[in-house]
């Protein structure tokens, strides 16, 4: 589908390395010469992205000379293409197949690659290691870090992907794509002393320096050439490292001999002292154990006797609290006796004083019930007789000693 679209909204192909590959001004003037004349022609193919650009293929020449000419707007065949249609239709524009466009094709084609953008044939199983590489290196002895991330190939499939301008009729990849690799392996392992610009020649074109490459045949030998110095150099490197690395064993032994000889001669040195300490140490400790016999048997004897001492104290501690309680317990009956011995004296001074029993016969009844002694149970009975026979029938015979003992009395009957 041709659609016009705003030179604005035109965007370059994204695979495309201005840098690598600049624009060539004499071929921008020859375009815009071409278009004042006969018009702008139909040549430039493009995808419409979301935003509304347009992202082209190719035709980035023609894009620039309508550009310089103040157009406004050109028709751009519009189509539906991936990011590999986008690559291959940028590498297939150029028939010739030279290296300046096979060199921008190989490391756009490498990178989408290892994005997924793109796919190569498949790799032969057969294939030789060292003819390997993996995406997105360009140096065959890089294996894959991580499975599935870097992706296989060989120079064949990626010349067969480029098109069948850069594959050989034998199916092999043609010099110049073999070159653009040496270029873009040289460029990523940072060779020492190498870079593009030998190369390359530049040309004066019109107004244009034009950049030419040294032939395909030429950069190969250069390439080769300088991985062969490269491997010499490895190889005396390694030669080197290896007789240092001999020098090195050599004298680590005869350190390791040395340390072993003065660590044997420190350690018998000091296994002596040892002896000579233990045996001065036997003869202090005998004499530190015998007097430290003699201060455990004065400890003993010691403890012995303050035991004996403290088991004294304690029962004459013992005793003393015995003699404290047993006092304590007396005059507290003393205590408890002291109101009935003066209700008694107070008895038998009246009836002594009044010789009338009448006048204390509820106070005599009171007392009897209480817990006299015998010998203060006696003195009234003895007294309460001597006042006569109202007292011998009444008084007196309430302090007969009781047959039974009652709940109340609290002093042990006399023994008589």
């Amino acid at each position: 589908m041709t659609k016009l679209v705003l030179l604005d909204k035109i965007k370059d192909n994204k695979h495309r390395s201005k840098k690598r590959n600049p624009m060539h001004s004499a071929r921008v003037e020859q375009l815009k010469e071409s278009i004042k004349t006969t018009g702008f022609w139909k040549g430039v193919y493009g995808r419409e992205k979301e935003d509304g650009t347009v992202e082209i293929a190719f035709g980035h020449h023609r894009v620039d000379a309508a550009r310089k000419l103040g157009l406004k707007e050109i028709p751009v065949e519009i189509a539906n293409m991936s990011d590999s249609d986008m690559l291959l239709r940028m590498t297939r524009e150029n028939l010739q197949g030279d290296l300046l466009v096979a060199l921008e094709a190989a490391e756009a084609a490498v990178k989408a690659l290892a994005s997924g953008a793109v796919s190569f044939d498949a790799v032969d199983p057969s294939t030789r290691k060292d003819a390997l590489r993996y995406a997105p290196s360009f140096t065959p002895e890089n294996a894959p870090d991580t499975p599935g991330v870097s992706r296989p190939y060989t120079t064949d499939s990626l010349a067969r992907f480029l098109g069948a301008v850069y594959v050989k009729p034998n199916g092999c990849a043609q010099n110049t794509v073999l070159a653009a690799l040496g270029i873009l392996e040289m460029e990523e392992r940072k060779v020492p002393g190498f870079s593009e610009r030998i190369l390359r020649v530049v040309e004066q074109d019109g107004e244009d320096d034009r950049i030419v490459y040294l032939g395909a045949k030429k950069i190969i030998k250069i390439v080769s050439g300088i991985k062969k110095y490269e491997m010499v150099g490895k190889v005396k490197k390694r030669n080197k490292t290896q007789k240092e690395l001999a020098d090195y064993n050599a004298k680590q032994k005869a350190l390791q001999k040395d340390i072993k000889d003065r660590e044997d001669k420190e350690k018998a040195e000091h296994d002596e002292l040892v002896r000579q300490q233990l045996e001065a140490k036997y003869e202090e400790d005998v004499e530190a154990l015998r007097i430290l016999g003699e201060k455990m048997r004065k400890q003993i004897a010691d403890a012995k006797k303050k035991a004996a001492e403290d088991e004294a104290t304690r029962k004459g501690l013992d005793a003393k609290v015995e003699a404290t309680k047993k006092r304590a317990e007396e005059e507290a009956a003393k205590d408890m006796y002291a109101p009935i011995k003066h209700a008694m004296k107070t008895l038998i001074g009246k009836m002594e004083r009044e010789g009338n029993g009448s006048a204390f016969a509820e106070e005599a009844k009171v007392l009897a019930r209480k817990p006299l002694n015998t010998n203060d149970r006696e003195l009234i009975r003895q007294a309460a007789l001597r006042l006569g026979t109202w007292y011998t029938e009444w008084v007196a015979t309430q302090f007969l000693p009781p047959l039974t003992s009652r709940s109340h009395t609290c002093v042990k009957k006399e023994k008589k």
